[in-house]
């Protein structure tokens, strides 16, 4: 049995695009974006075109997952600690899309006999994780992490039945919905985050963890998260019994948060209320998650008050609690106000993951560029700086300002596994389709085949201005809709030579035309330098809840940073690429004193692997004049400097920052 489907999916790689295995016509709401399959994007070139195959062919390719497989199959686990459990469903998600989108088979094999060795120890019943069967029963048949781990297994297998059709997998994810659906429900149990029931939980401030829902201060909402891949097999299999399951789930998050938490996302909706003053603690992970389910059962069901919240939840995120370099988290939270500490446990991957994830469905549902812009920035600046250069494993934590010995990038943890598996997924953002509509919203040197129509898209963007599609093939019809950045105030585009009116930043441009093969597309965004006064600057000292968790107030700050920009790309100094300041581990926002008056000058890019260019700027460091070299934030996983001796691993080597007081000279 494993070999022929192994054979079939060769087969499939060698039959590009994929067509996909399209679920039941279950939706209302059809998507104004449709993402093209993940197999017909090849040939990614480029600073992401290296930072994807470093991912693959390093990172995925040597990362011990027989290991953590083993630890699913045998089945022995009763303790708190959930890293080693959410190992392989995340995986083996990442090891498959990345195998199809690159063709390639040696990955596909060792990602098939993983998924195999999970499906062939489901237990009859359909439970799927780590926990010890002599753990659970009727009463407690799960650990209180399992539906946060279980969550990238239902997706995992229900991706590998989109991607390849493979029965195995759409099945074992069944037997585990029926598993939930067997011990949760009405008149069963409920996941509620402690043993206080309503109303005796309501506006309780919580702790400690949850028999059946994680974290207790997460309030529920880490088992609730589970309304997402459920709904969504609900949409593969048209089966109504996991529609309603989902629809409970929702209906009842009110009740177990005792803060009636997800009504009152309508008053974020309203602006009259802050995301983070929803409960006591907002976990921003966790609440994207349950966010993603809400606008499944939006699609599903056509109410429109659930994508009212989730839409007006990400415009409060993005306005207050977004950092300049597209990421989000405060110490894994939500703050209050303007409040996004400089350095710390600031930008968590997984947070960074399930941000990406739900900007590109509200793009998919809406065909609002806003939210395209916004996964550029975050994926030309955040998301390659949590991923080491030379090792690809991903750090929990990418302040703006901070420090990077190896140590940072340690695992597998949460984030490790959340980097793999949103550099896996990237090649599903860059185009979409609907009917005759076709829309370029990433602008990453890759080739497009489809269905009667092709493309190549060459340049190298953003490094240089400029970018070209040319088309390939040209045998139906296709409206082109080019992402026109809202960042860029002079876009130009033209077709075989001949300038296009009509491009206006922030939307699409509408290119509709009978395409030939050889007609090409120009573009042009000219990128904006400039320097940038942070907003809402403070000080932040620290305090901590009763569990641990970190939490911030505000103090005034004696003095106001600045940053560098060029057109969406947020840049940094950075004590690997600035040896004569002699201070590898300066405190660069507190002895650092750049000169604002002027821009910077365009330098030599200190390394070639870098996404360049690079810049030089003057400045005052402790009472002398030097010049920095600027170089792209993304970049700093470059954590030693090449040539010379690697630094201990959990030393704080090389400083970075962002951010840096500035003067006008």
């Amino acid at each position: 049995m494993i070999q022929a489907t192994l054979k079939k999916t060769a087969l499939l790689l060698a039959l590009l695009p994929l067509a996909g295995y399209a679920g039941k016509k279950t939706e209302k709401i059809g998507l104004a974006e449709k993402p093209v399959p993940v197999a017909s994007v090849r040939n990614i070139q480029g600073f992401v075109g290296q930072r994807i195959a470093l991912n693959r062919d390093v990172y995925l390719k040597n990362f011990p997952i027989d290991e953590y497989v083993d630890f699913v199959v045998r089945r022995q686990h009763r303790d708190w600690n959930w890293t080693r459990a959410e190992q392989h469903g995340k995986w083996l998600e990442s090891a498959y899309l990345s195998a199809i989108q690159n063709g390639d088979q040696e990955l596909l094999k060792k990602a098939q006999s993983e998924l195999y060795r999970i499906i062939d120890s489901q237990e009859a019943e359909g439970y799927l994780g780590a926990t010890a069967r002599d753990y659970r029963s009727k009463e407690r048949p799960i650990r209180g992490m399992d539906p946060y781990e279980l969550y990238f297994v239902f997706h995992a297998l229900t991706t590998v039945y989109e991607e390849t059709g493979d029965k195995q997998a759409l099945q074992s994810a069944e037997r585990l919905a029926d598993y939930f659906l067997r011990y949760f429900g009405p008149g069963k149990n409920e996941f509620w985050p402690s043993a206080l029931r309503y109303p005796d939980n309501r506006l309780k401030h919580l702790s400690g963890t949850s028999d059946f829902a994680g974290h207790s201060v997460h309030y529920g909402w880490e088992g609730t998260l589970l309304c997402d891949p459920i709904a969504r097999l609900y949409e593969v299999t048209g089966k109504k019994k996991y529609l309603d399951w989902s629809l409970w789930v929702v209906s009842n998050i009110d009740r177990w948060s005792g803060w009636d938490s997800f009504s009152r996302l309508d008053s974020v909706a309203d602006g009259t209320l802050g995301i983070d003053r929803l409960q006591p603690y907002v976990h921003s992970h966790t609440f994207h998650m349950n966010f993603m389910g809400f606008l499944r059962l939006y699609r599903i069901t056509g109410d429109a008050s659930l994508l009212r919240k989730v839409a007006g939840a990400w415009d409060d995120i993005y306005r207050r609690q977004m950092y300049i370099t597209g990421g989000v988290s405060v110490a894994e939270h939500y703050e209050h106000g303007y409040v996004k500490p400089l350095s710390g446990n600031i930008v968590e991957t997984c947070a960074t993951m399930s941000w990406m994830q739900l900007t590109q469905q509200l793009l998919q549902l809406t065909g609002d560029t806003k939210y395209a812009d916004a996964m550029e920035r975050l994926m030309l600046n955040h998301v390659f700086a949590a991923q080491d250069a030379e090792t690809g494993t991903c750090r929990y934590h990418t302040a703006p300002n901070g420090a990077k010995p190896e140590g940072y990038f340690h695992g597998p943890d949460c984030c490790t596994a959340s980097g793999h598996r949103i550099i896996s997924l990237l090649p599903t953002f860059f185009y979409a389709e609907q009917g005759k509509d076709f829309f370029v919203n990433q602008y990453v040197p890759s080739e497009y085949t489809g269905s009667g129509f092709s493309f190549r898209l060459s340049g190298n963007y953003p490094v240089e201005e400029g970018a070209e599609i040319e088309i390939t093939r040209a045998a139906s019809g296709k409206r082109l809709h080019l992402r026109i950045p809202a960042w860029c105030s002079r876009p130009e585009v033209a077709v075989n030579g001949e300038k296009v009116g009509g491009v206006d930043p922030g939307s699409y441009l509408l290119l509709d035309r009978k395409w030939k093969a050889g007609d090409r597309i120009a573009l042009r965004f000219p990128m904006e330098e400039r320097w940038l006064m942070r907003e809402h600057h403070s000080n932040y000292p620290s305090y901590t809840l009763p569990g641990g968790e970190i939490m911030y107030r505000e103090e005034p700050a004696d003095k106001t940073p600045y940053a560098f920009l060029r057109g969406p790309i947020v840049y940094c100094v950075d004590m690997v690429w600035n040896k004569a300041l002699c201070n590898d581990d300066a405190d660069l926002y507190r002895d650092v004193t750049i000169d604002t008056g002027k821009l910077p000058v365009r330098t030599a890019l200190p390394d070639s692997s870098l996404l360049g260019p690079a810049y030089r700027a003057e400045a005052d460091y402790m009472g002398r004049k030097v010049q920095l070299t600027l170089t792209p934030f993304c970049n700093i996983g470059q954590w030693y400097r090449k040539g010379e001796q690697k630094p201990r691993k959990n030393t704080k080597a090389f400083t970075y920052a962002i951010w840096l007081t500035g003067s006008k000279n």
